[in-house]
This record gives structure tokens, sequence and C-alpha cells, in this order.
């Protein structure tokens, strides 16, 4: 308890408001950002000291945290000379991304060593920091499907279109961003729930980071998949957590609608709970605070989970992660 207000007073002492219109507001994101910043540190610090035990799912959602945490310091130092700005006097936040890229380097040497083929499939992700465009918007109610929905999810068939996607299946001359039929109706096939509707949106999320959607046409199609997944996505995690069915899909879903600009799925309720889902003593996130234990598989595929030490779980933590940032993104931007 010691060590976090240590840690949370450097956040004060660190990130100061420069001008301040609403005082309370700012400390009100002072407070929560510190919150969430020191939360994913004690997550970071575990990751360091079992880097060889992560695996790419979980590197994956790290990547995710260093871009949010990467466009997080960028903001900060372009703002400083506009009011209602905050500044990172001490660097705190790219100090947490460069312990990203130590704990990447141990676990991505690792993966090469094992399981080579299967980095290979997945390399153009988890090699840098995943960034995406930000749009700030509201989910559209009008877009969520009524009835019977499809939960059905294959990891092999869904690895295929991803590899597809990125130029390394198995298929003679594969490139970059071809999408054979087959995958392009699979990635986009109404009344879908769960894993299946989050794959689907993070498939198109993969589409764009690596540029094969760049022509106006194609962005506004993208938006328009982005608003219905989302809008979905939201009810699903809704229910999800009043059910307390999946933890590691309730944070896959506010992570991947979140990172594109859907700040309904950031809610402070939602945080708290979070947090108290966070180990006390190593700072990951296992399979303990559930009421509903699942099977865990160990195979090393697209987002299927590994786990740690501690019981602590690769592809979870890694979700945490890249939300924790986000989180501390929207705090204090």
């Amino acid at each position: 308890m010691l060590i976090k207000f240590i840690f949370i007073f450097i956040i004060y002492s660190s990130i100061q408001i420069v001008y301040s219109s609403n005082l309370f507001s700012h400390e009100f994101n002072i407070k929560n950002g510190g919150h969430a910043l020191y939360a994913l540190q004690q997550l970071l610090n575990f990751f360091e000291s079992d880097a060889n035990n992560l695996n790419l799912d979980g590197l994956y959602g790290l990547r995710i945290a260093q871009g949010q945490l990467n466009v997080l310091h960028q903001n900060l130092i372009l703002s400083i000379n506009k009011k209602n700005s905050l500044t990172d006097k001490n660097n705190i936040i790219h100090s947490l991304s460069i312990q990203i890229e130590r704990i990447a380097n141990i676990s991505l040497n690792r993966i090469a060593y094992e399981e080579k083929s299967y980095l290979h499939q997945f390399y153009l992700i988890v090699y840098h920091p995943f960034v995406i465009d930000y749009q700030s918007r509201k989910i559209n109610k009008h877009l969520i499907e009524h009835g019977k929905r499809n939960s059905n999810f294959h990891e092999e068939e869904s690895d295929k279109c991803f590899a597809e996607l990125l130029g390394t299946s198995d298929r003679l001359n594969s490139t970059k961003c071809f999408i054979s039929e087959s995958c392009w109706n699979m990635m986009t096939s109404p009344m879908s729930q769960n894993y299946r509707l989050t794959h689907q949106l993070l498939w198109f999320l993969i589409a764009k980071n690596i540029d094969c959607i760049h022509d106006d046409i194609a962005n506004k199609n993208l938006n328009h998949f982005e608003d219905y997944f989302c809008a979905n996505i939201y009810e699903d995690a809704r229910m999800n957590l009043f059910h307390n069915i999946n933890q590691d899909l309730f944070l896959e879903q506010l992570l991947l609608c979140s990172i594109i600009g859907y700040e309904e799925f950031l809610r402070f309720d939602w945080f708290n709970i979070i947090l108290t889902w966070q180990h006390p003593d190593y700072g990951c996130f296992s399979d303990k605070s559930e009421t509903i234990r699942f099977h865990r598989k160990t195979r090393r595929h697209l987002l299927l989970e590994q786990e740690m030490n501690n019981g602590c779980l690769s592809h979870k933590s890694g979700l945490a992660a890249g939300l924790l940032a986000t989180y501390s993104r929207v705090f204090l931007q």
C-alpha cells in the first residue's frame, strides 16, 4: 500500500496541471490516470519477471498498450503550450513504453527459438507498437441486432484468415492484404457474438494498421463496420459483465472498441471493477476472481491463453495492459 501511495504521489507531482478552468475535473482525471498507470506498472513488472513465458497472445496486448502510451506521450509534448494541458516532467509514461520494449525483446527471442513458424505468421503486429486511428464517437444503438446470434468460433479458421490478411499464409505467392471470399464472408457475417464478434472487428483493425485500408471509400466502409461491430459488442459486454460470464472476453470487448474512439467502453464503474480483478501480490490477471472457470488452452495460436507463473494468464493480462494504458490515455490526454 505504501509503494502504491508513493507512486500515485509521484504521478501527482510529475503530471501537473498547466492551467485549469475546471480544477475538479482535472484533479479527478489525474487521480484516476495515476491509478491506471500504477496498475499498469505493477502488471508490467510481473511480465518482466516472467517474460520467457509470455506468448504472442499476451505480447500483442502489450504492443497495444505501448501504442497507447506513445500516443499519450506525444500528446502531452504537443500540448505543453496549450491551456488545460498536462505535463509528464519525470517521463513516467515514456519509461513504461521502454519497459514494454524490454519485455517484448525477451519474449520475441524465446518465441523465435521455439515457435518460429508461428511467429512468422503474426510478426507484422508484434514487432512494433500497435497504433490505430482514434476518432471520438458514440455507439449507434440502432445497429444493435436482436434475436439468436452465432457465438461459434473456430480458432484454426480464424488464424488462417488473419495469416491471409498479413500475407503469411501457406498459400503460394501469399501477399499482404489479400482477402479470399470465404474469409470476407466469415469476417462480415451478421448476428455474431462473443469472441466471434470481437475477432471480426480485430481483423478489420489489423487490416487498417497494416495499410490495407487507405482510400476514402474503404475508410467510410470501415467506419460503418466499426459502428456496427462496437454497437453489438457493447451490448455483449454489458450482458457479459452482468452475468459474470468471461472476464477475458470482457477485457477484449472493451479494449478493441475503446482504442478506436468509443469512450462509452471506458466507463468509470467498469474501470473500478477491472482493478479488483488484478492480483494484489503479483500484479497480473488470473482466473481466481472469476466465478466460472474455463478450461484454458495452452496452444500458441493467436488470442488463445497461456498460463504463466503463479497461475497468471498471458492473454488476459495482455488485454488488461492494453486497456489500462487506454484508460490512462483518456484520463490524462
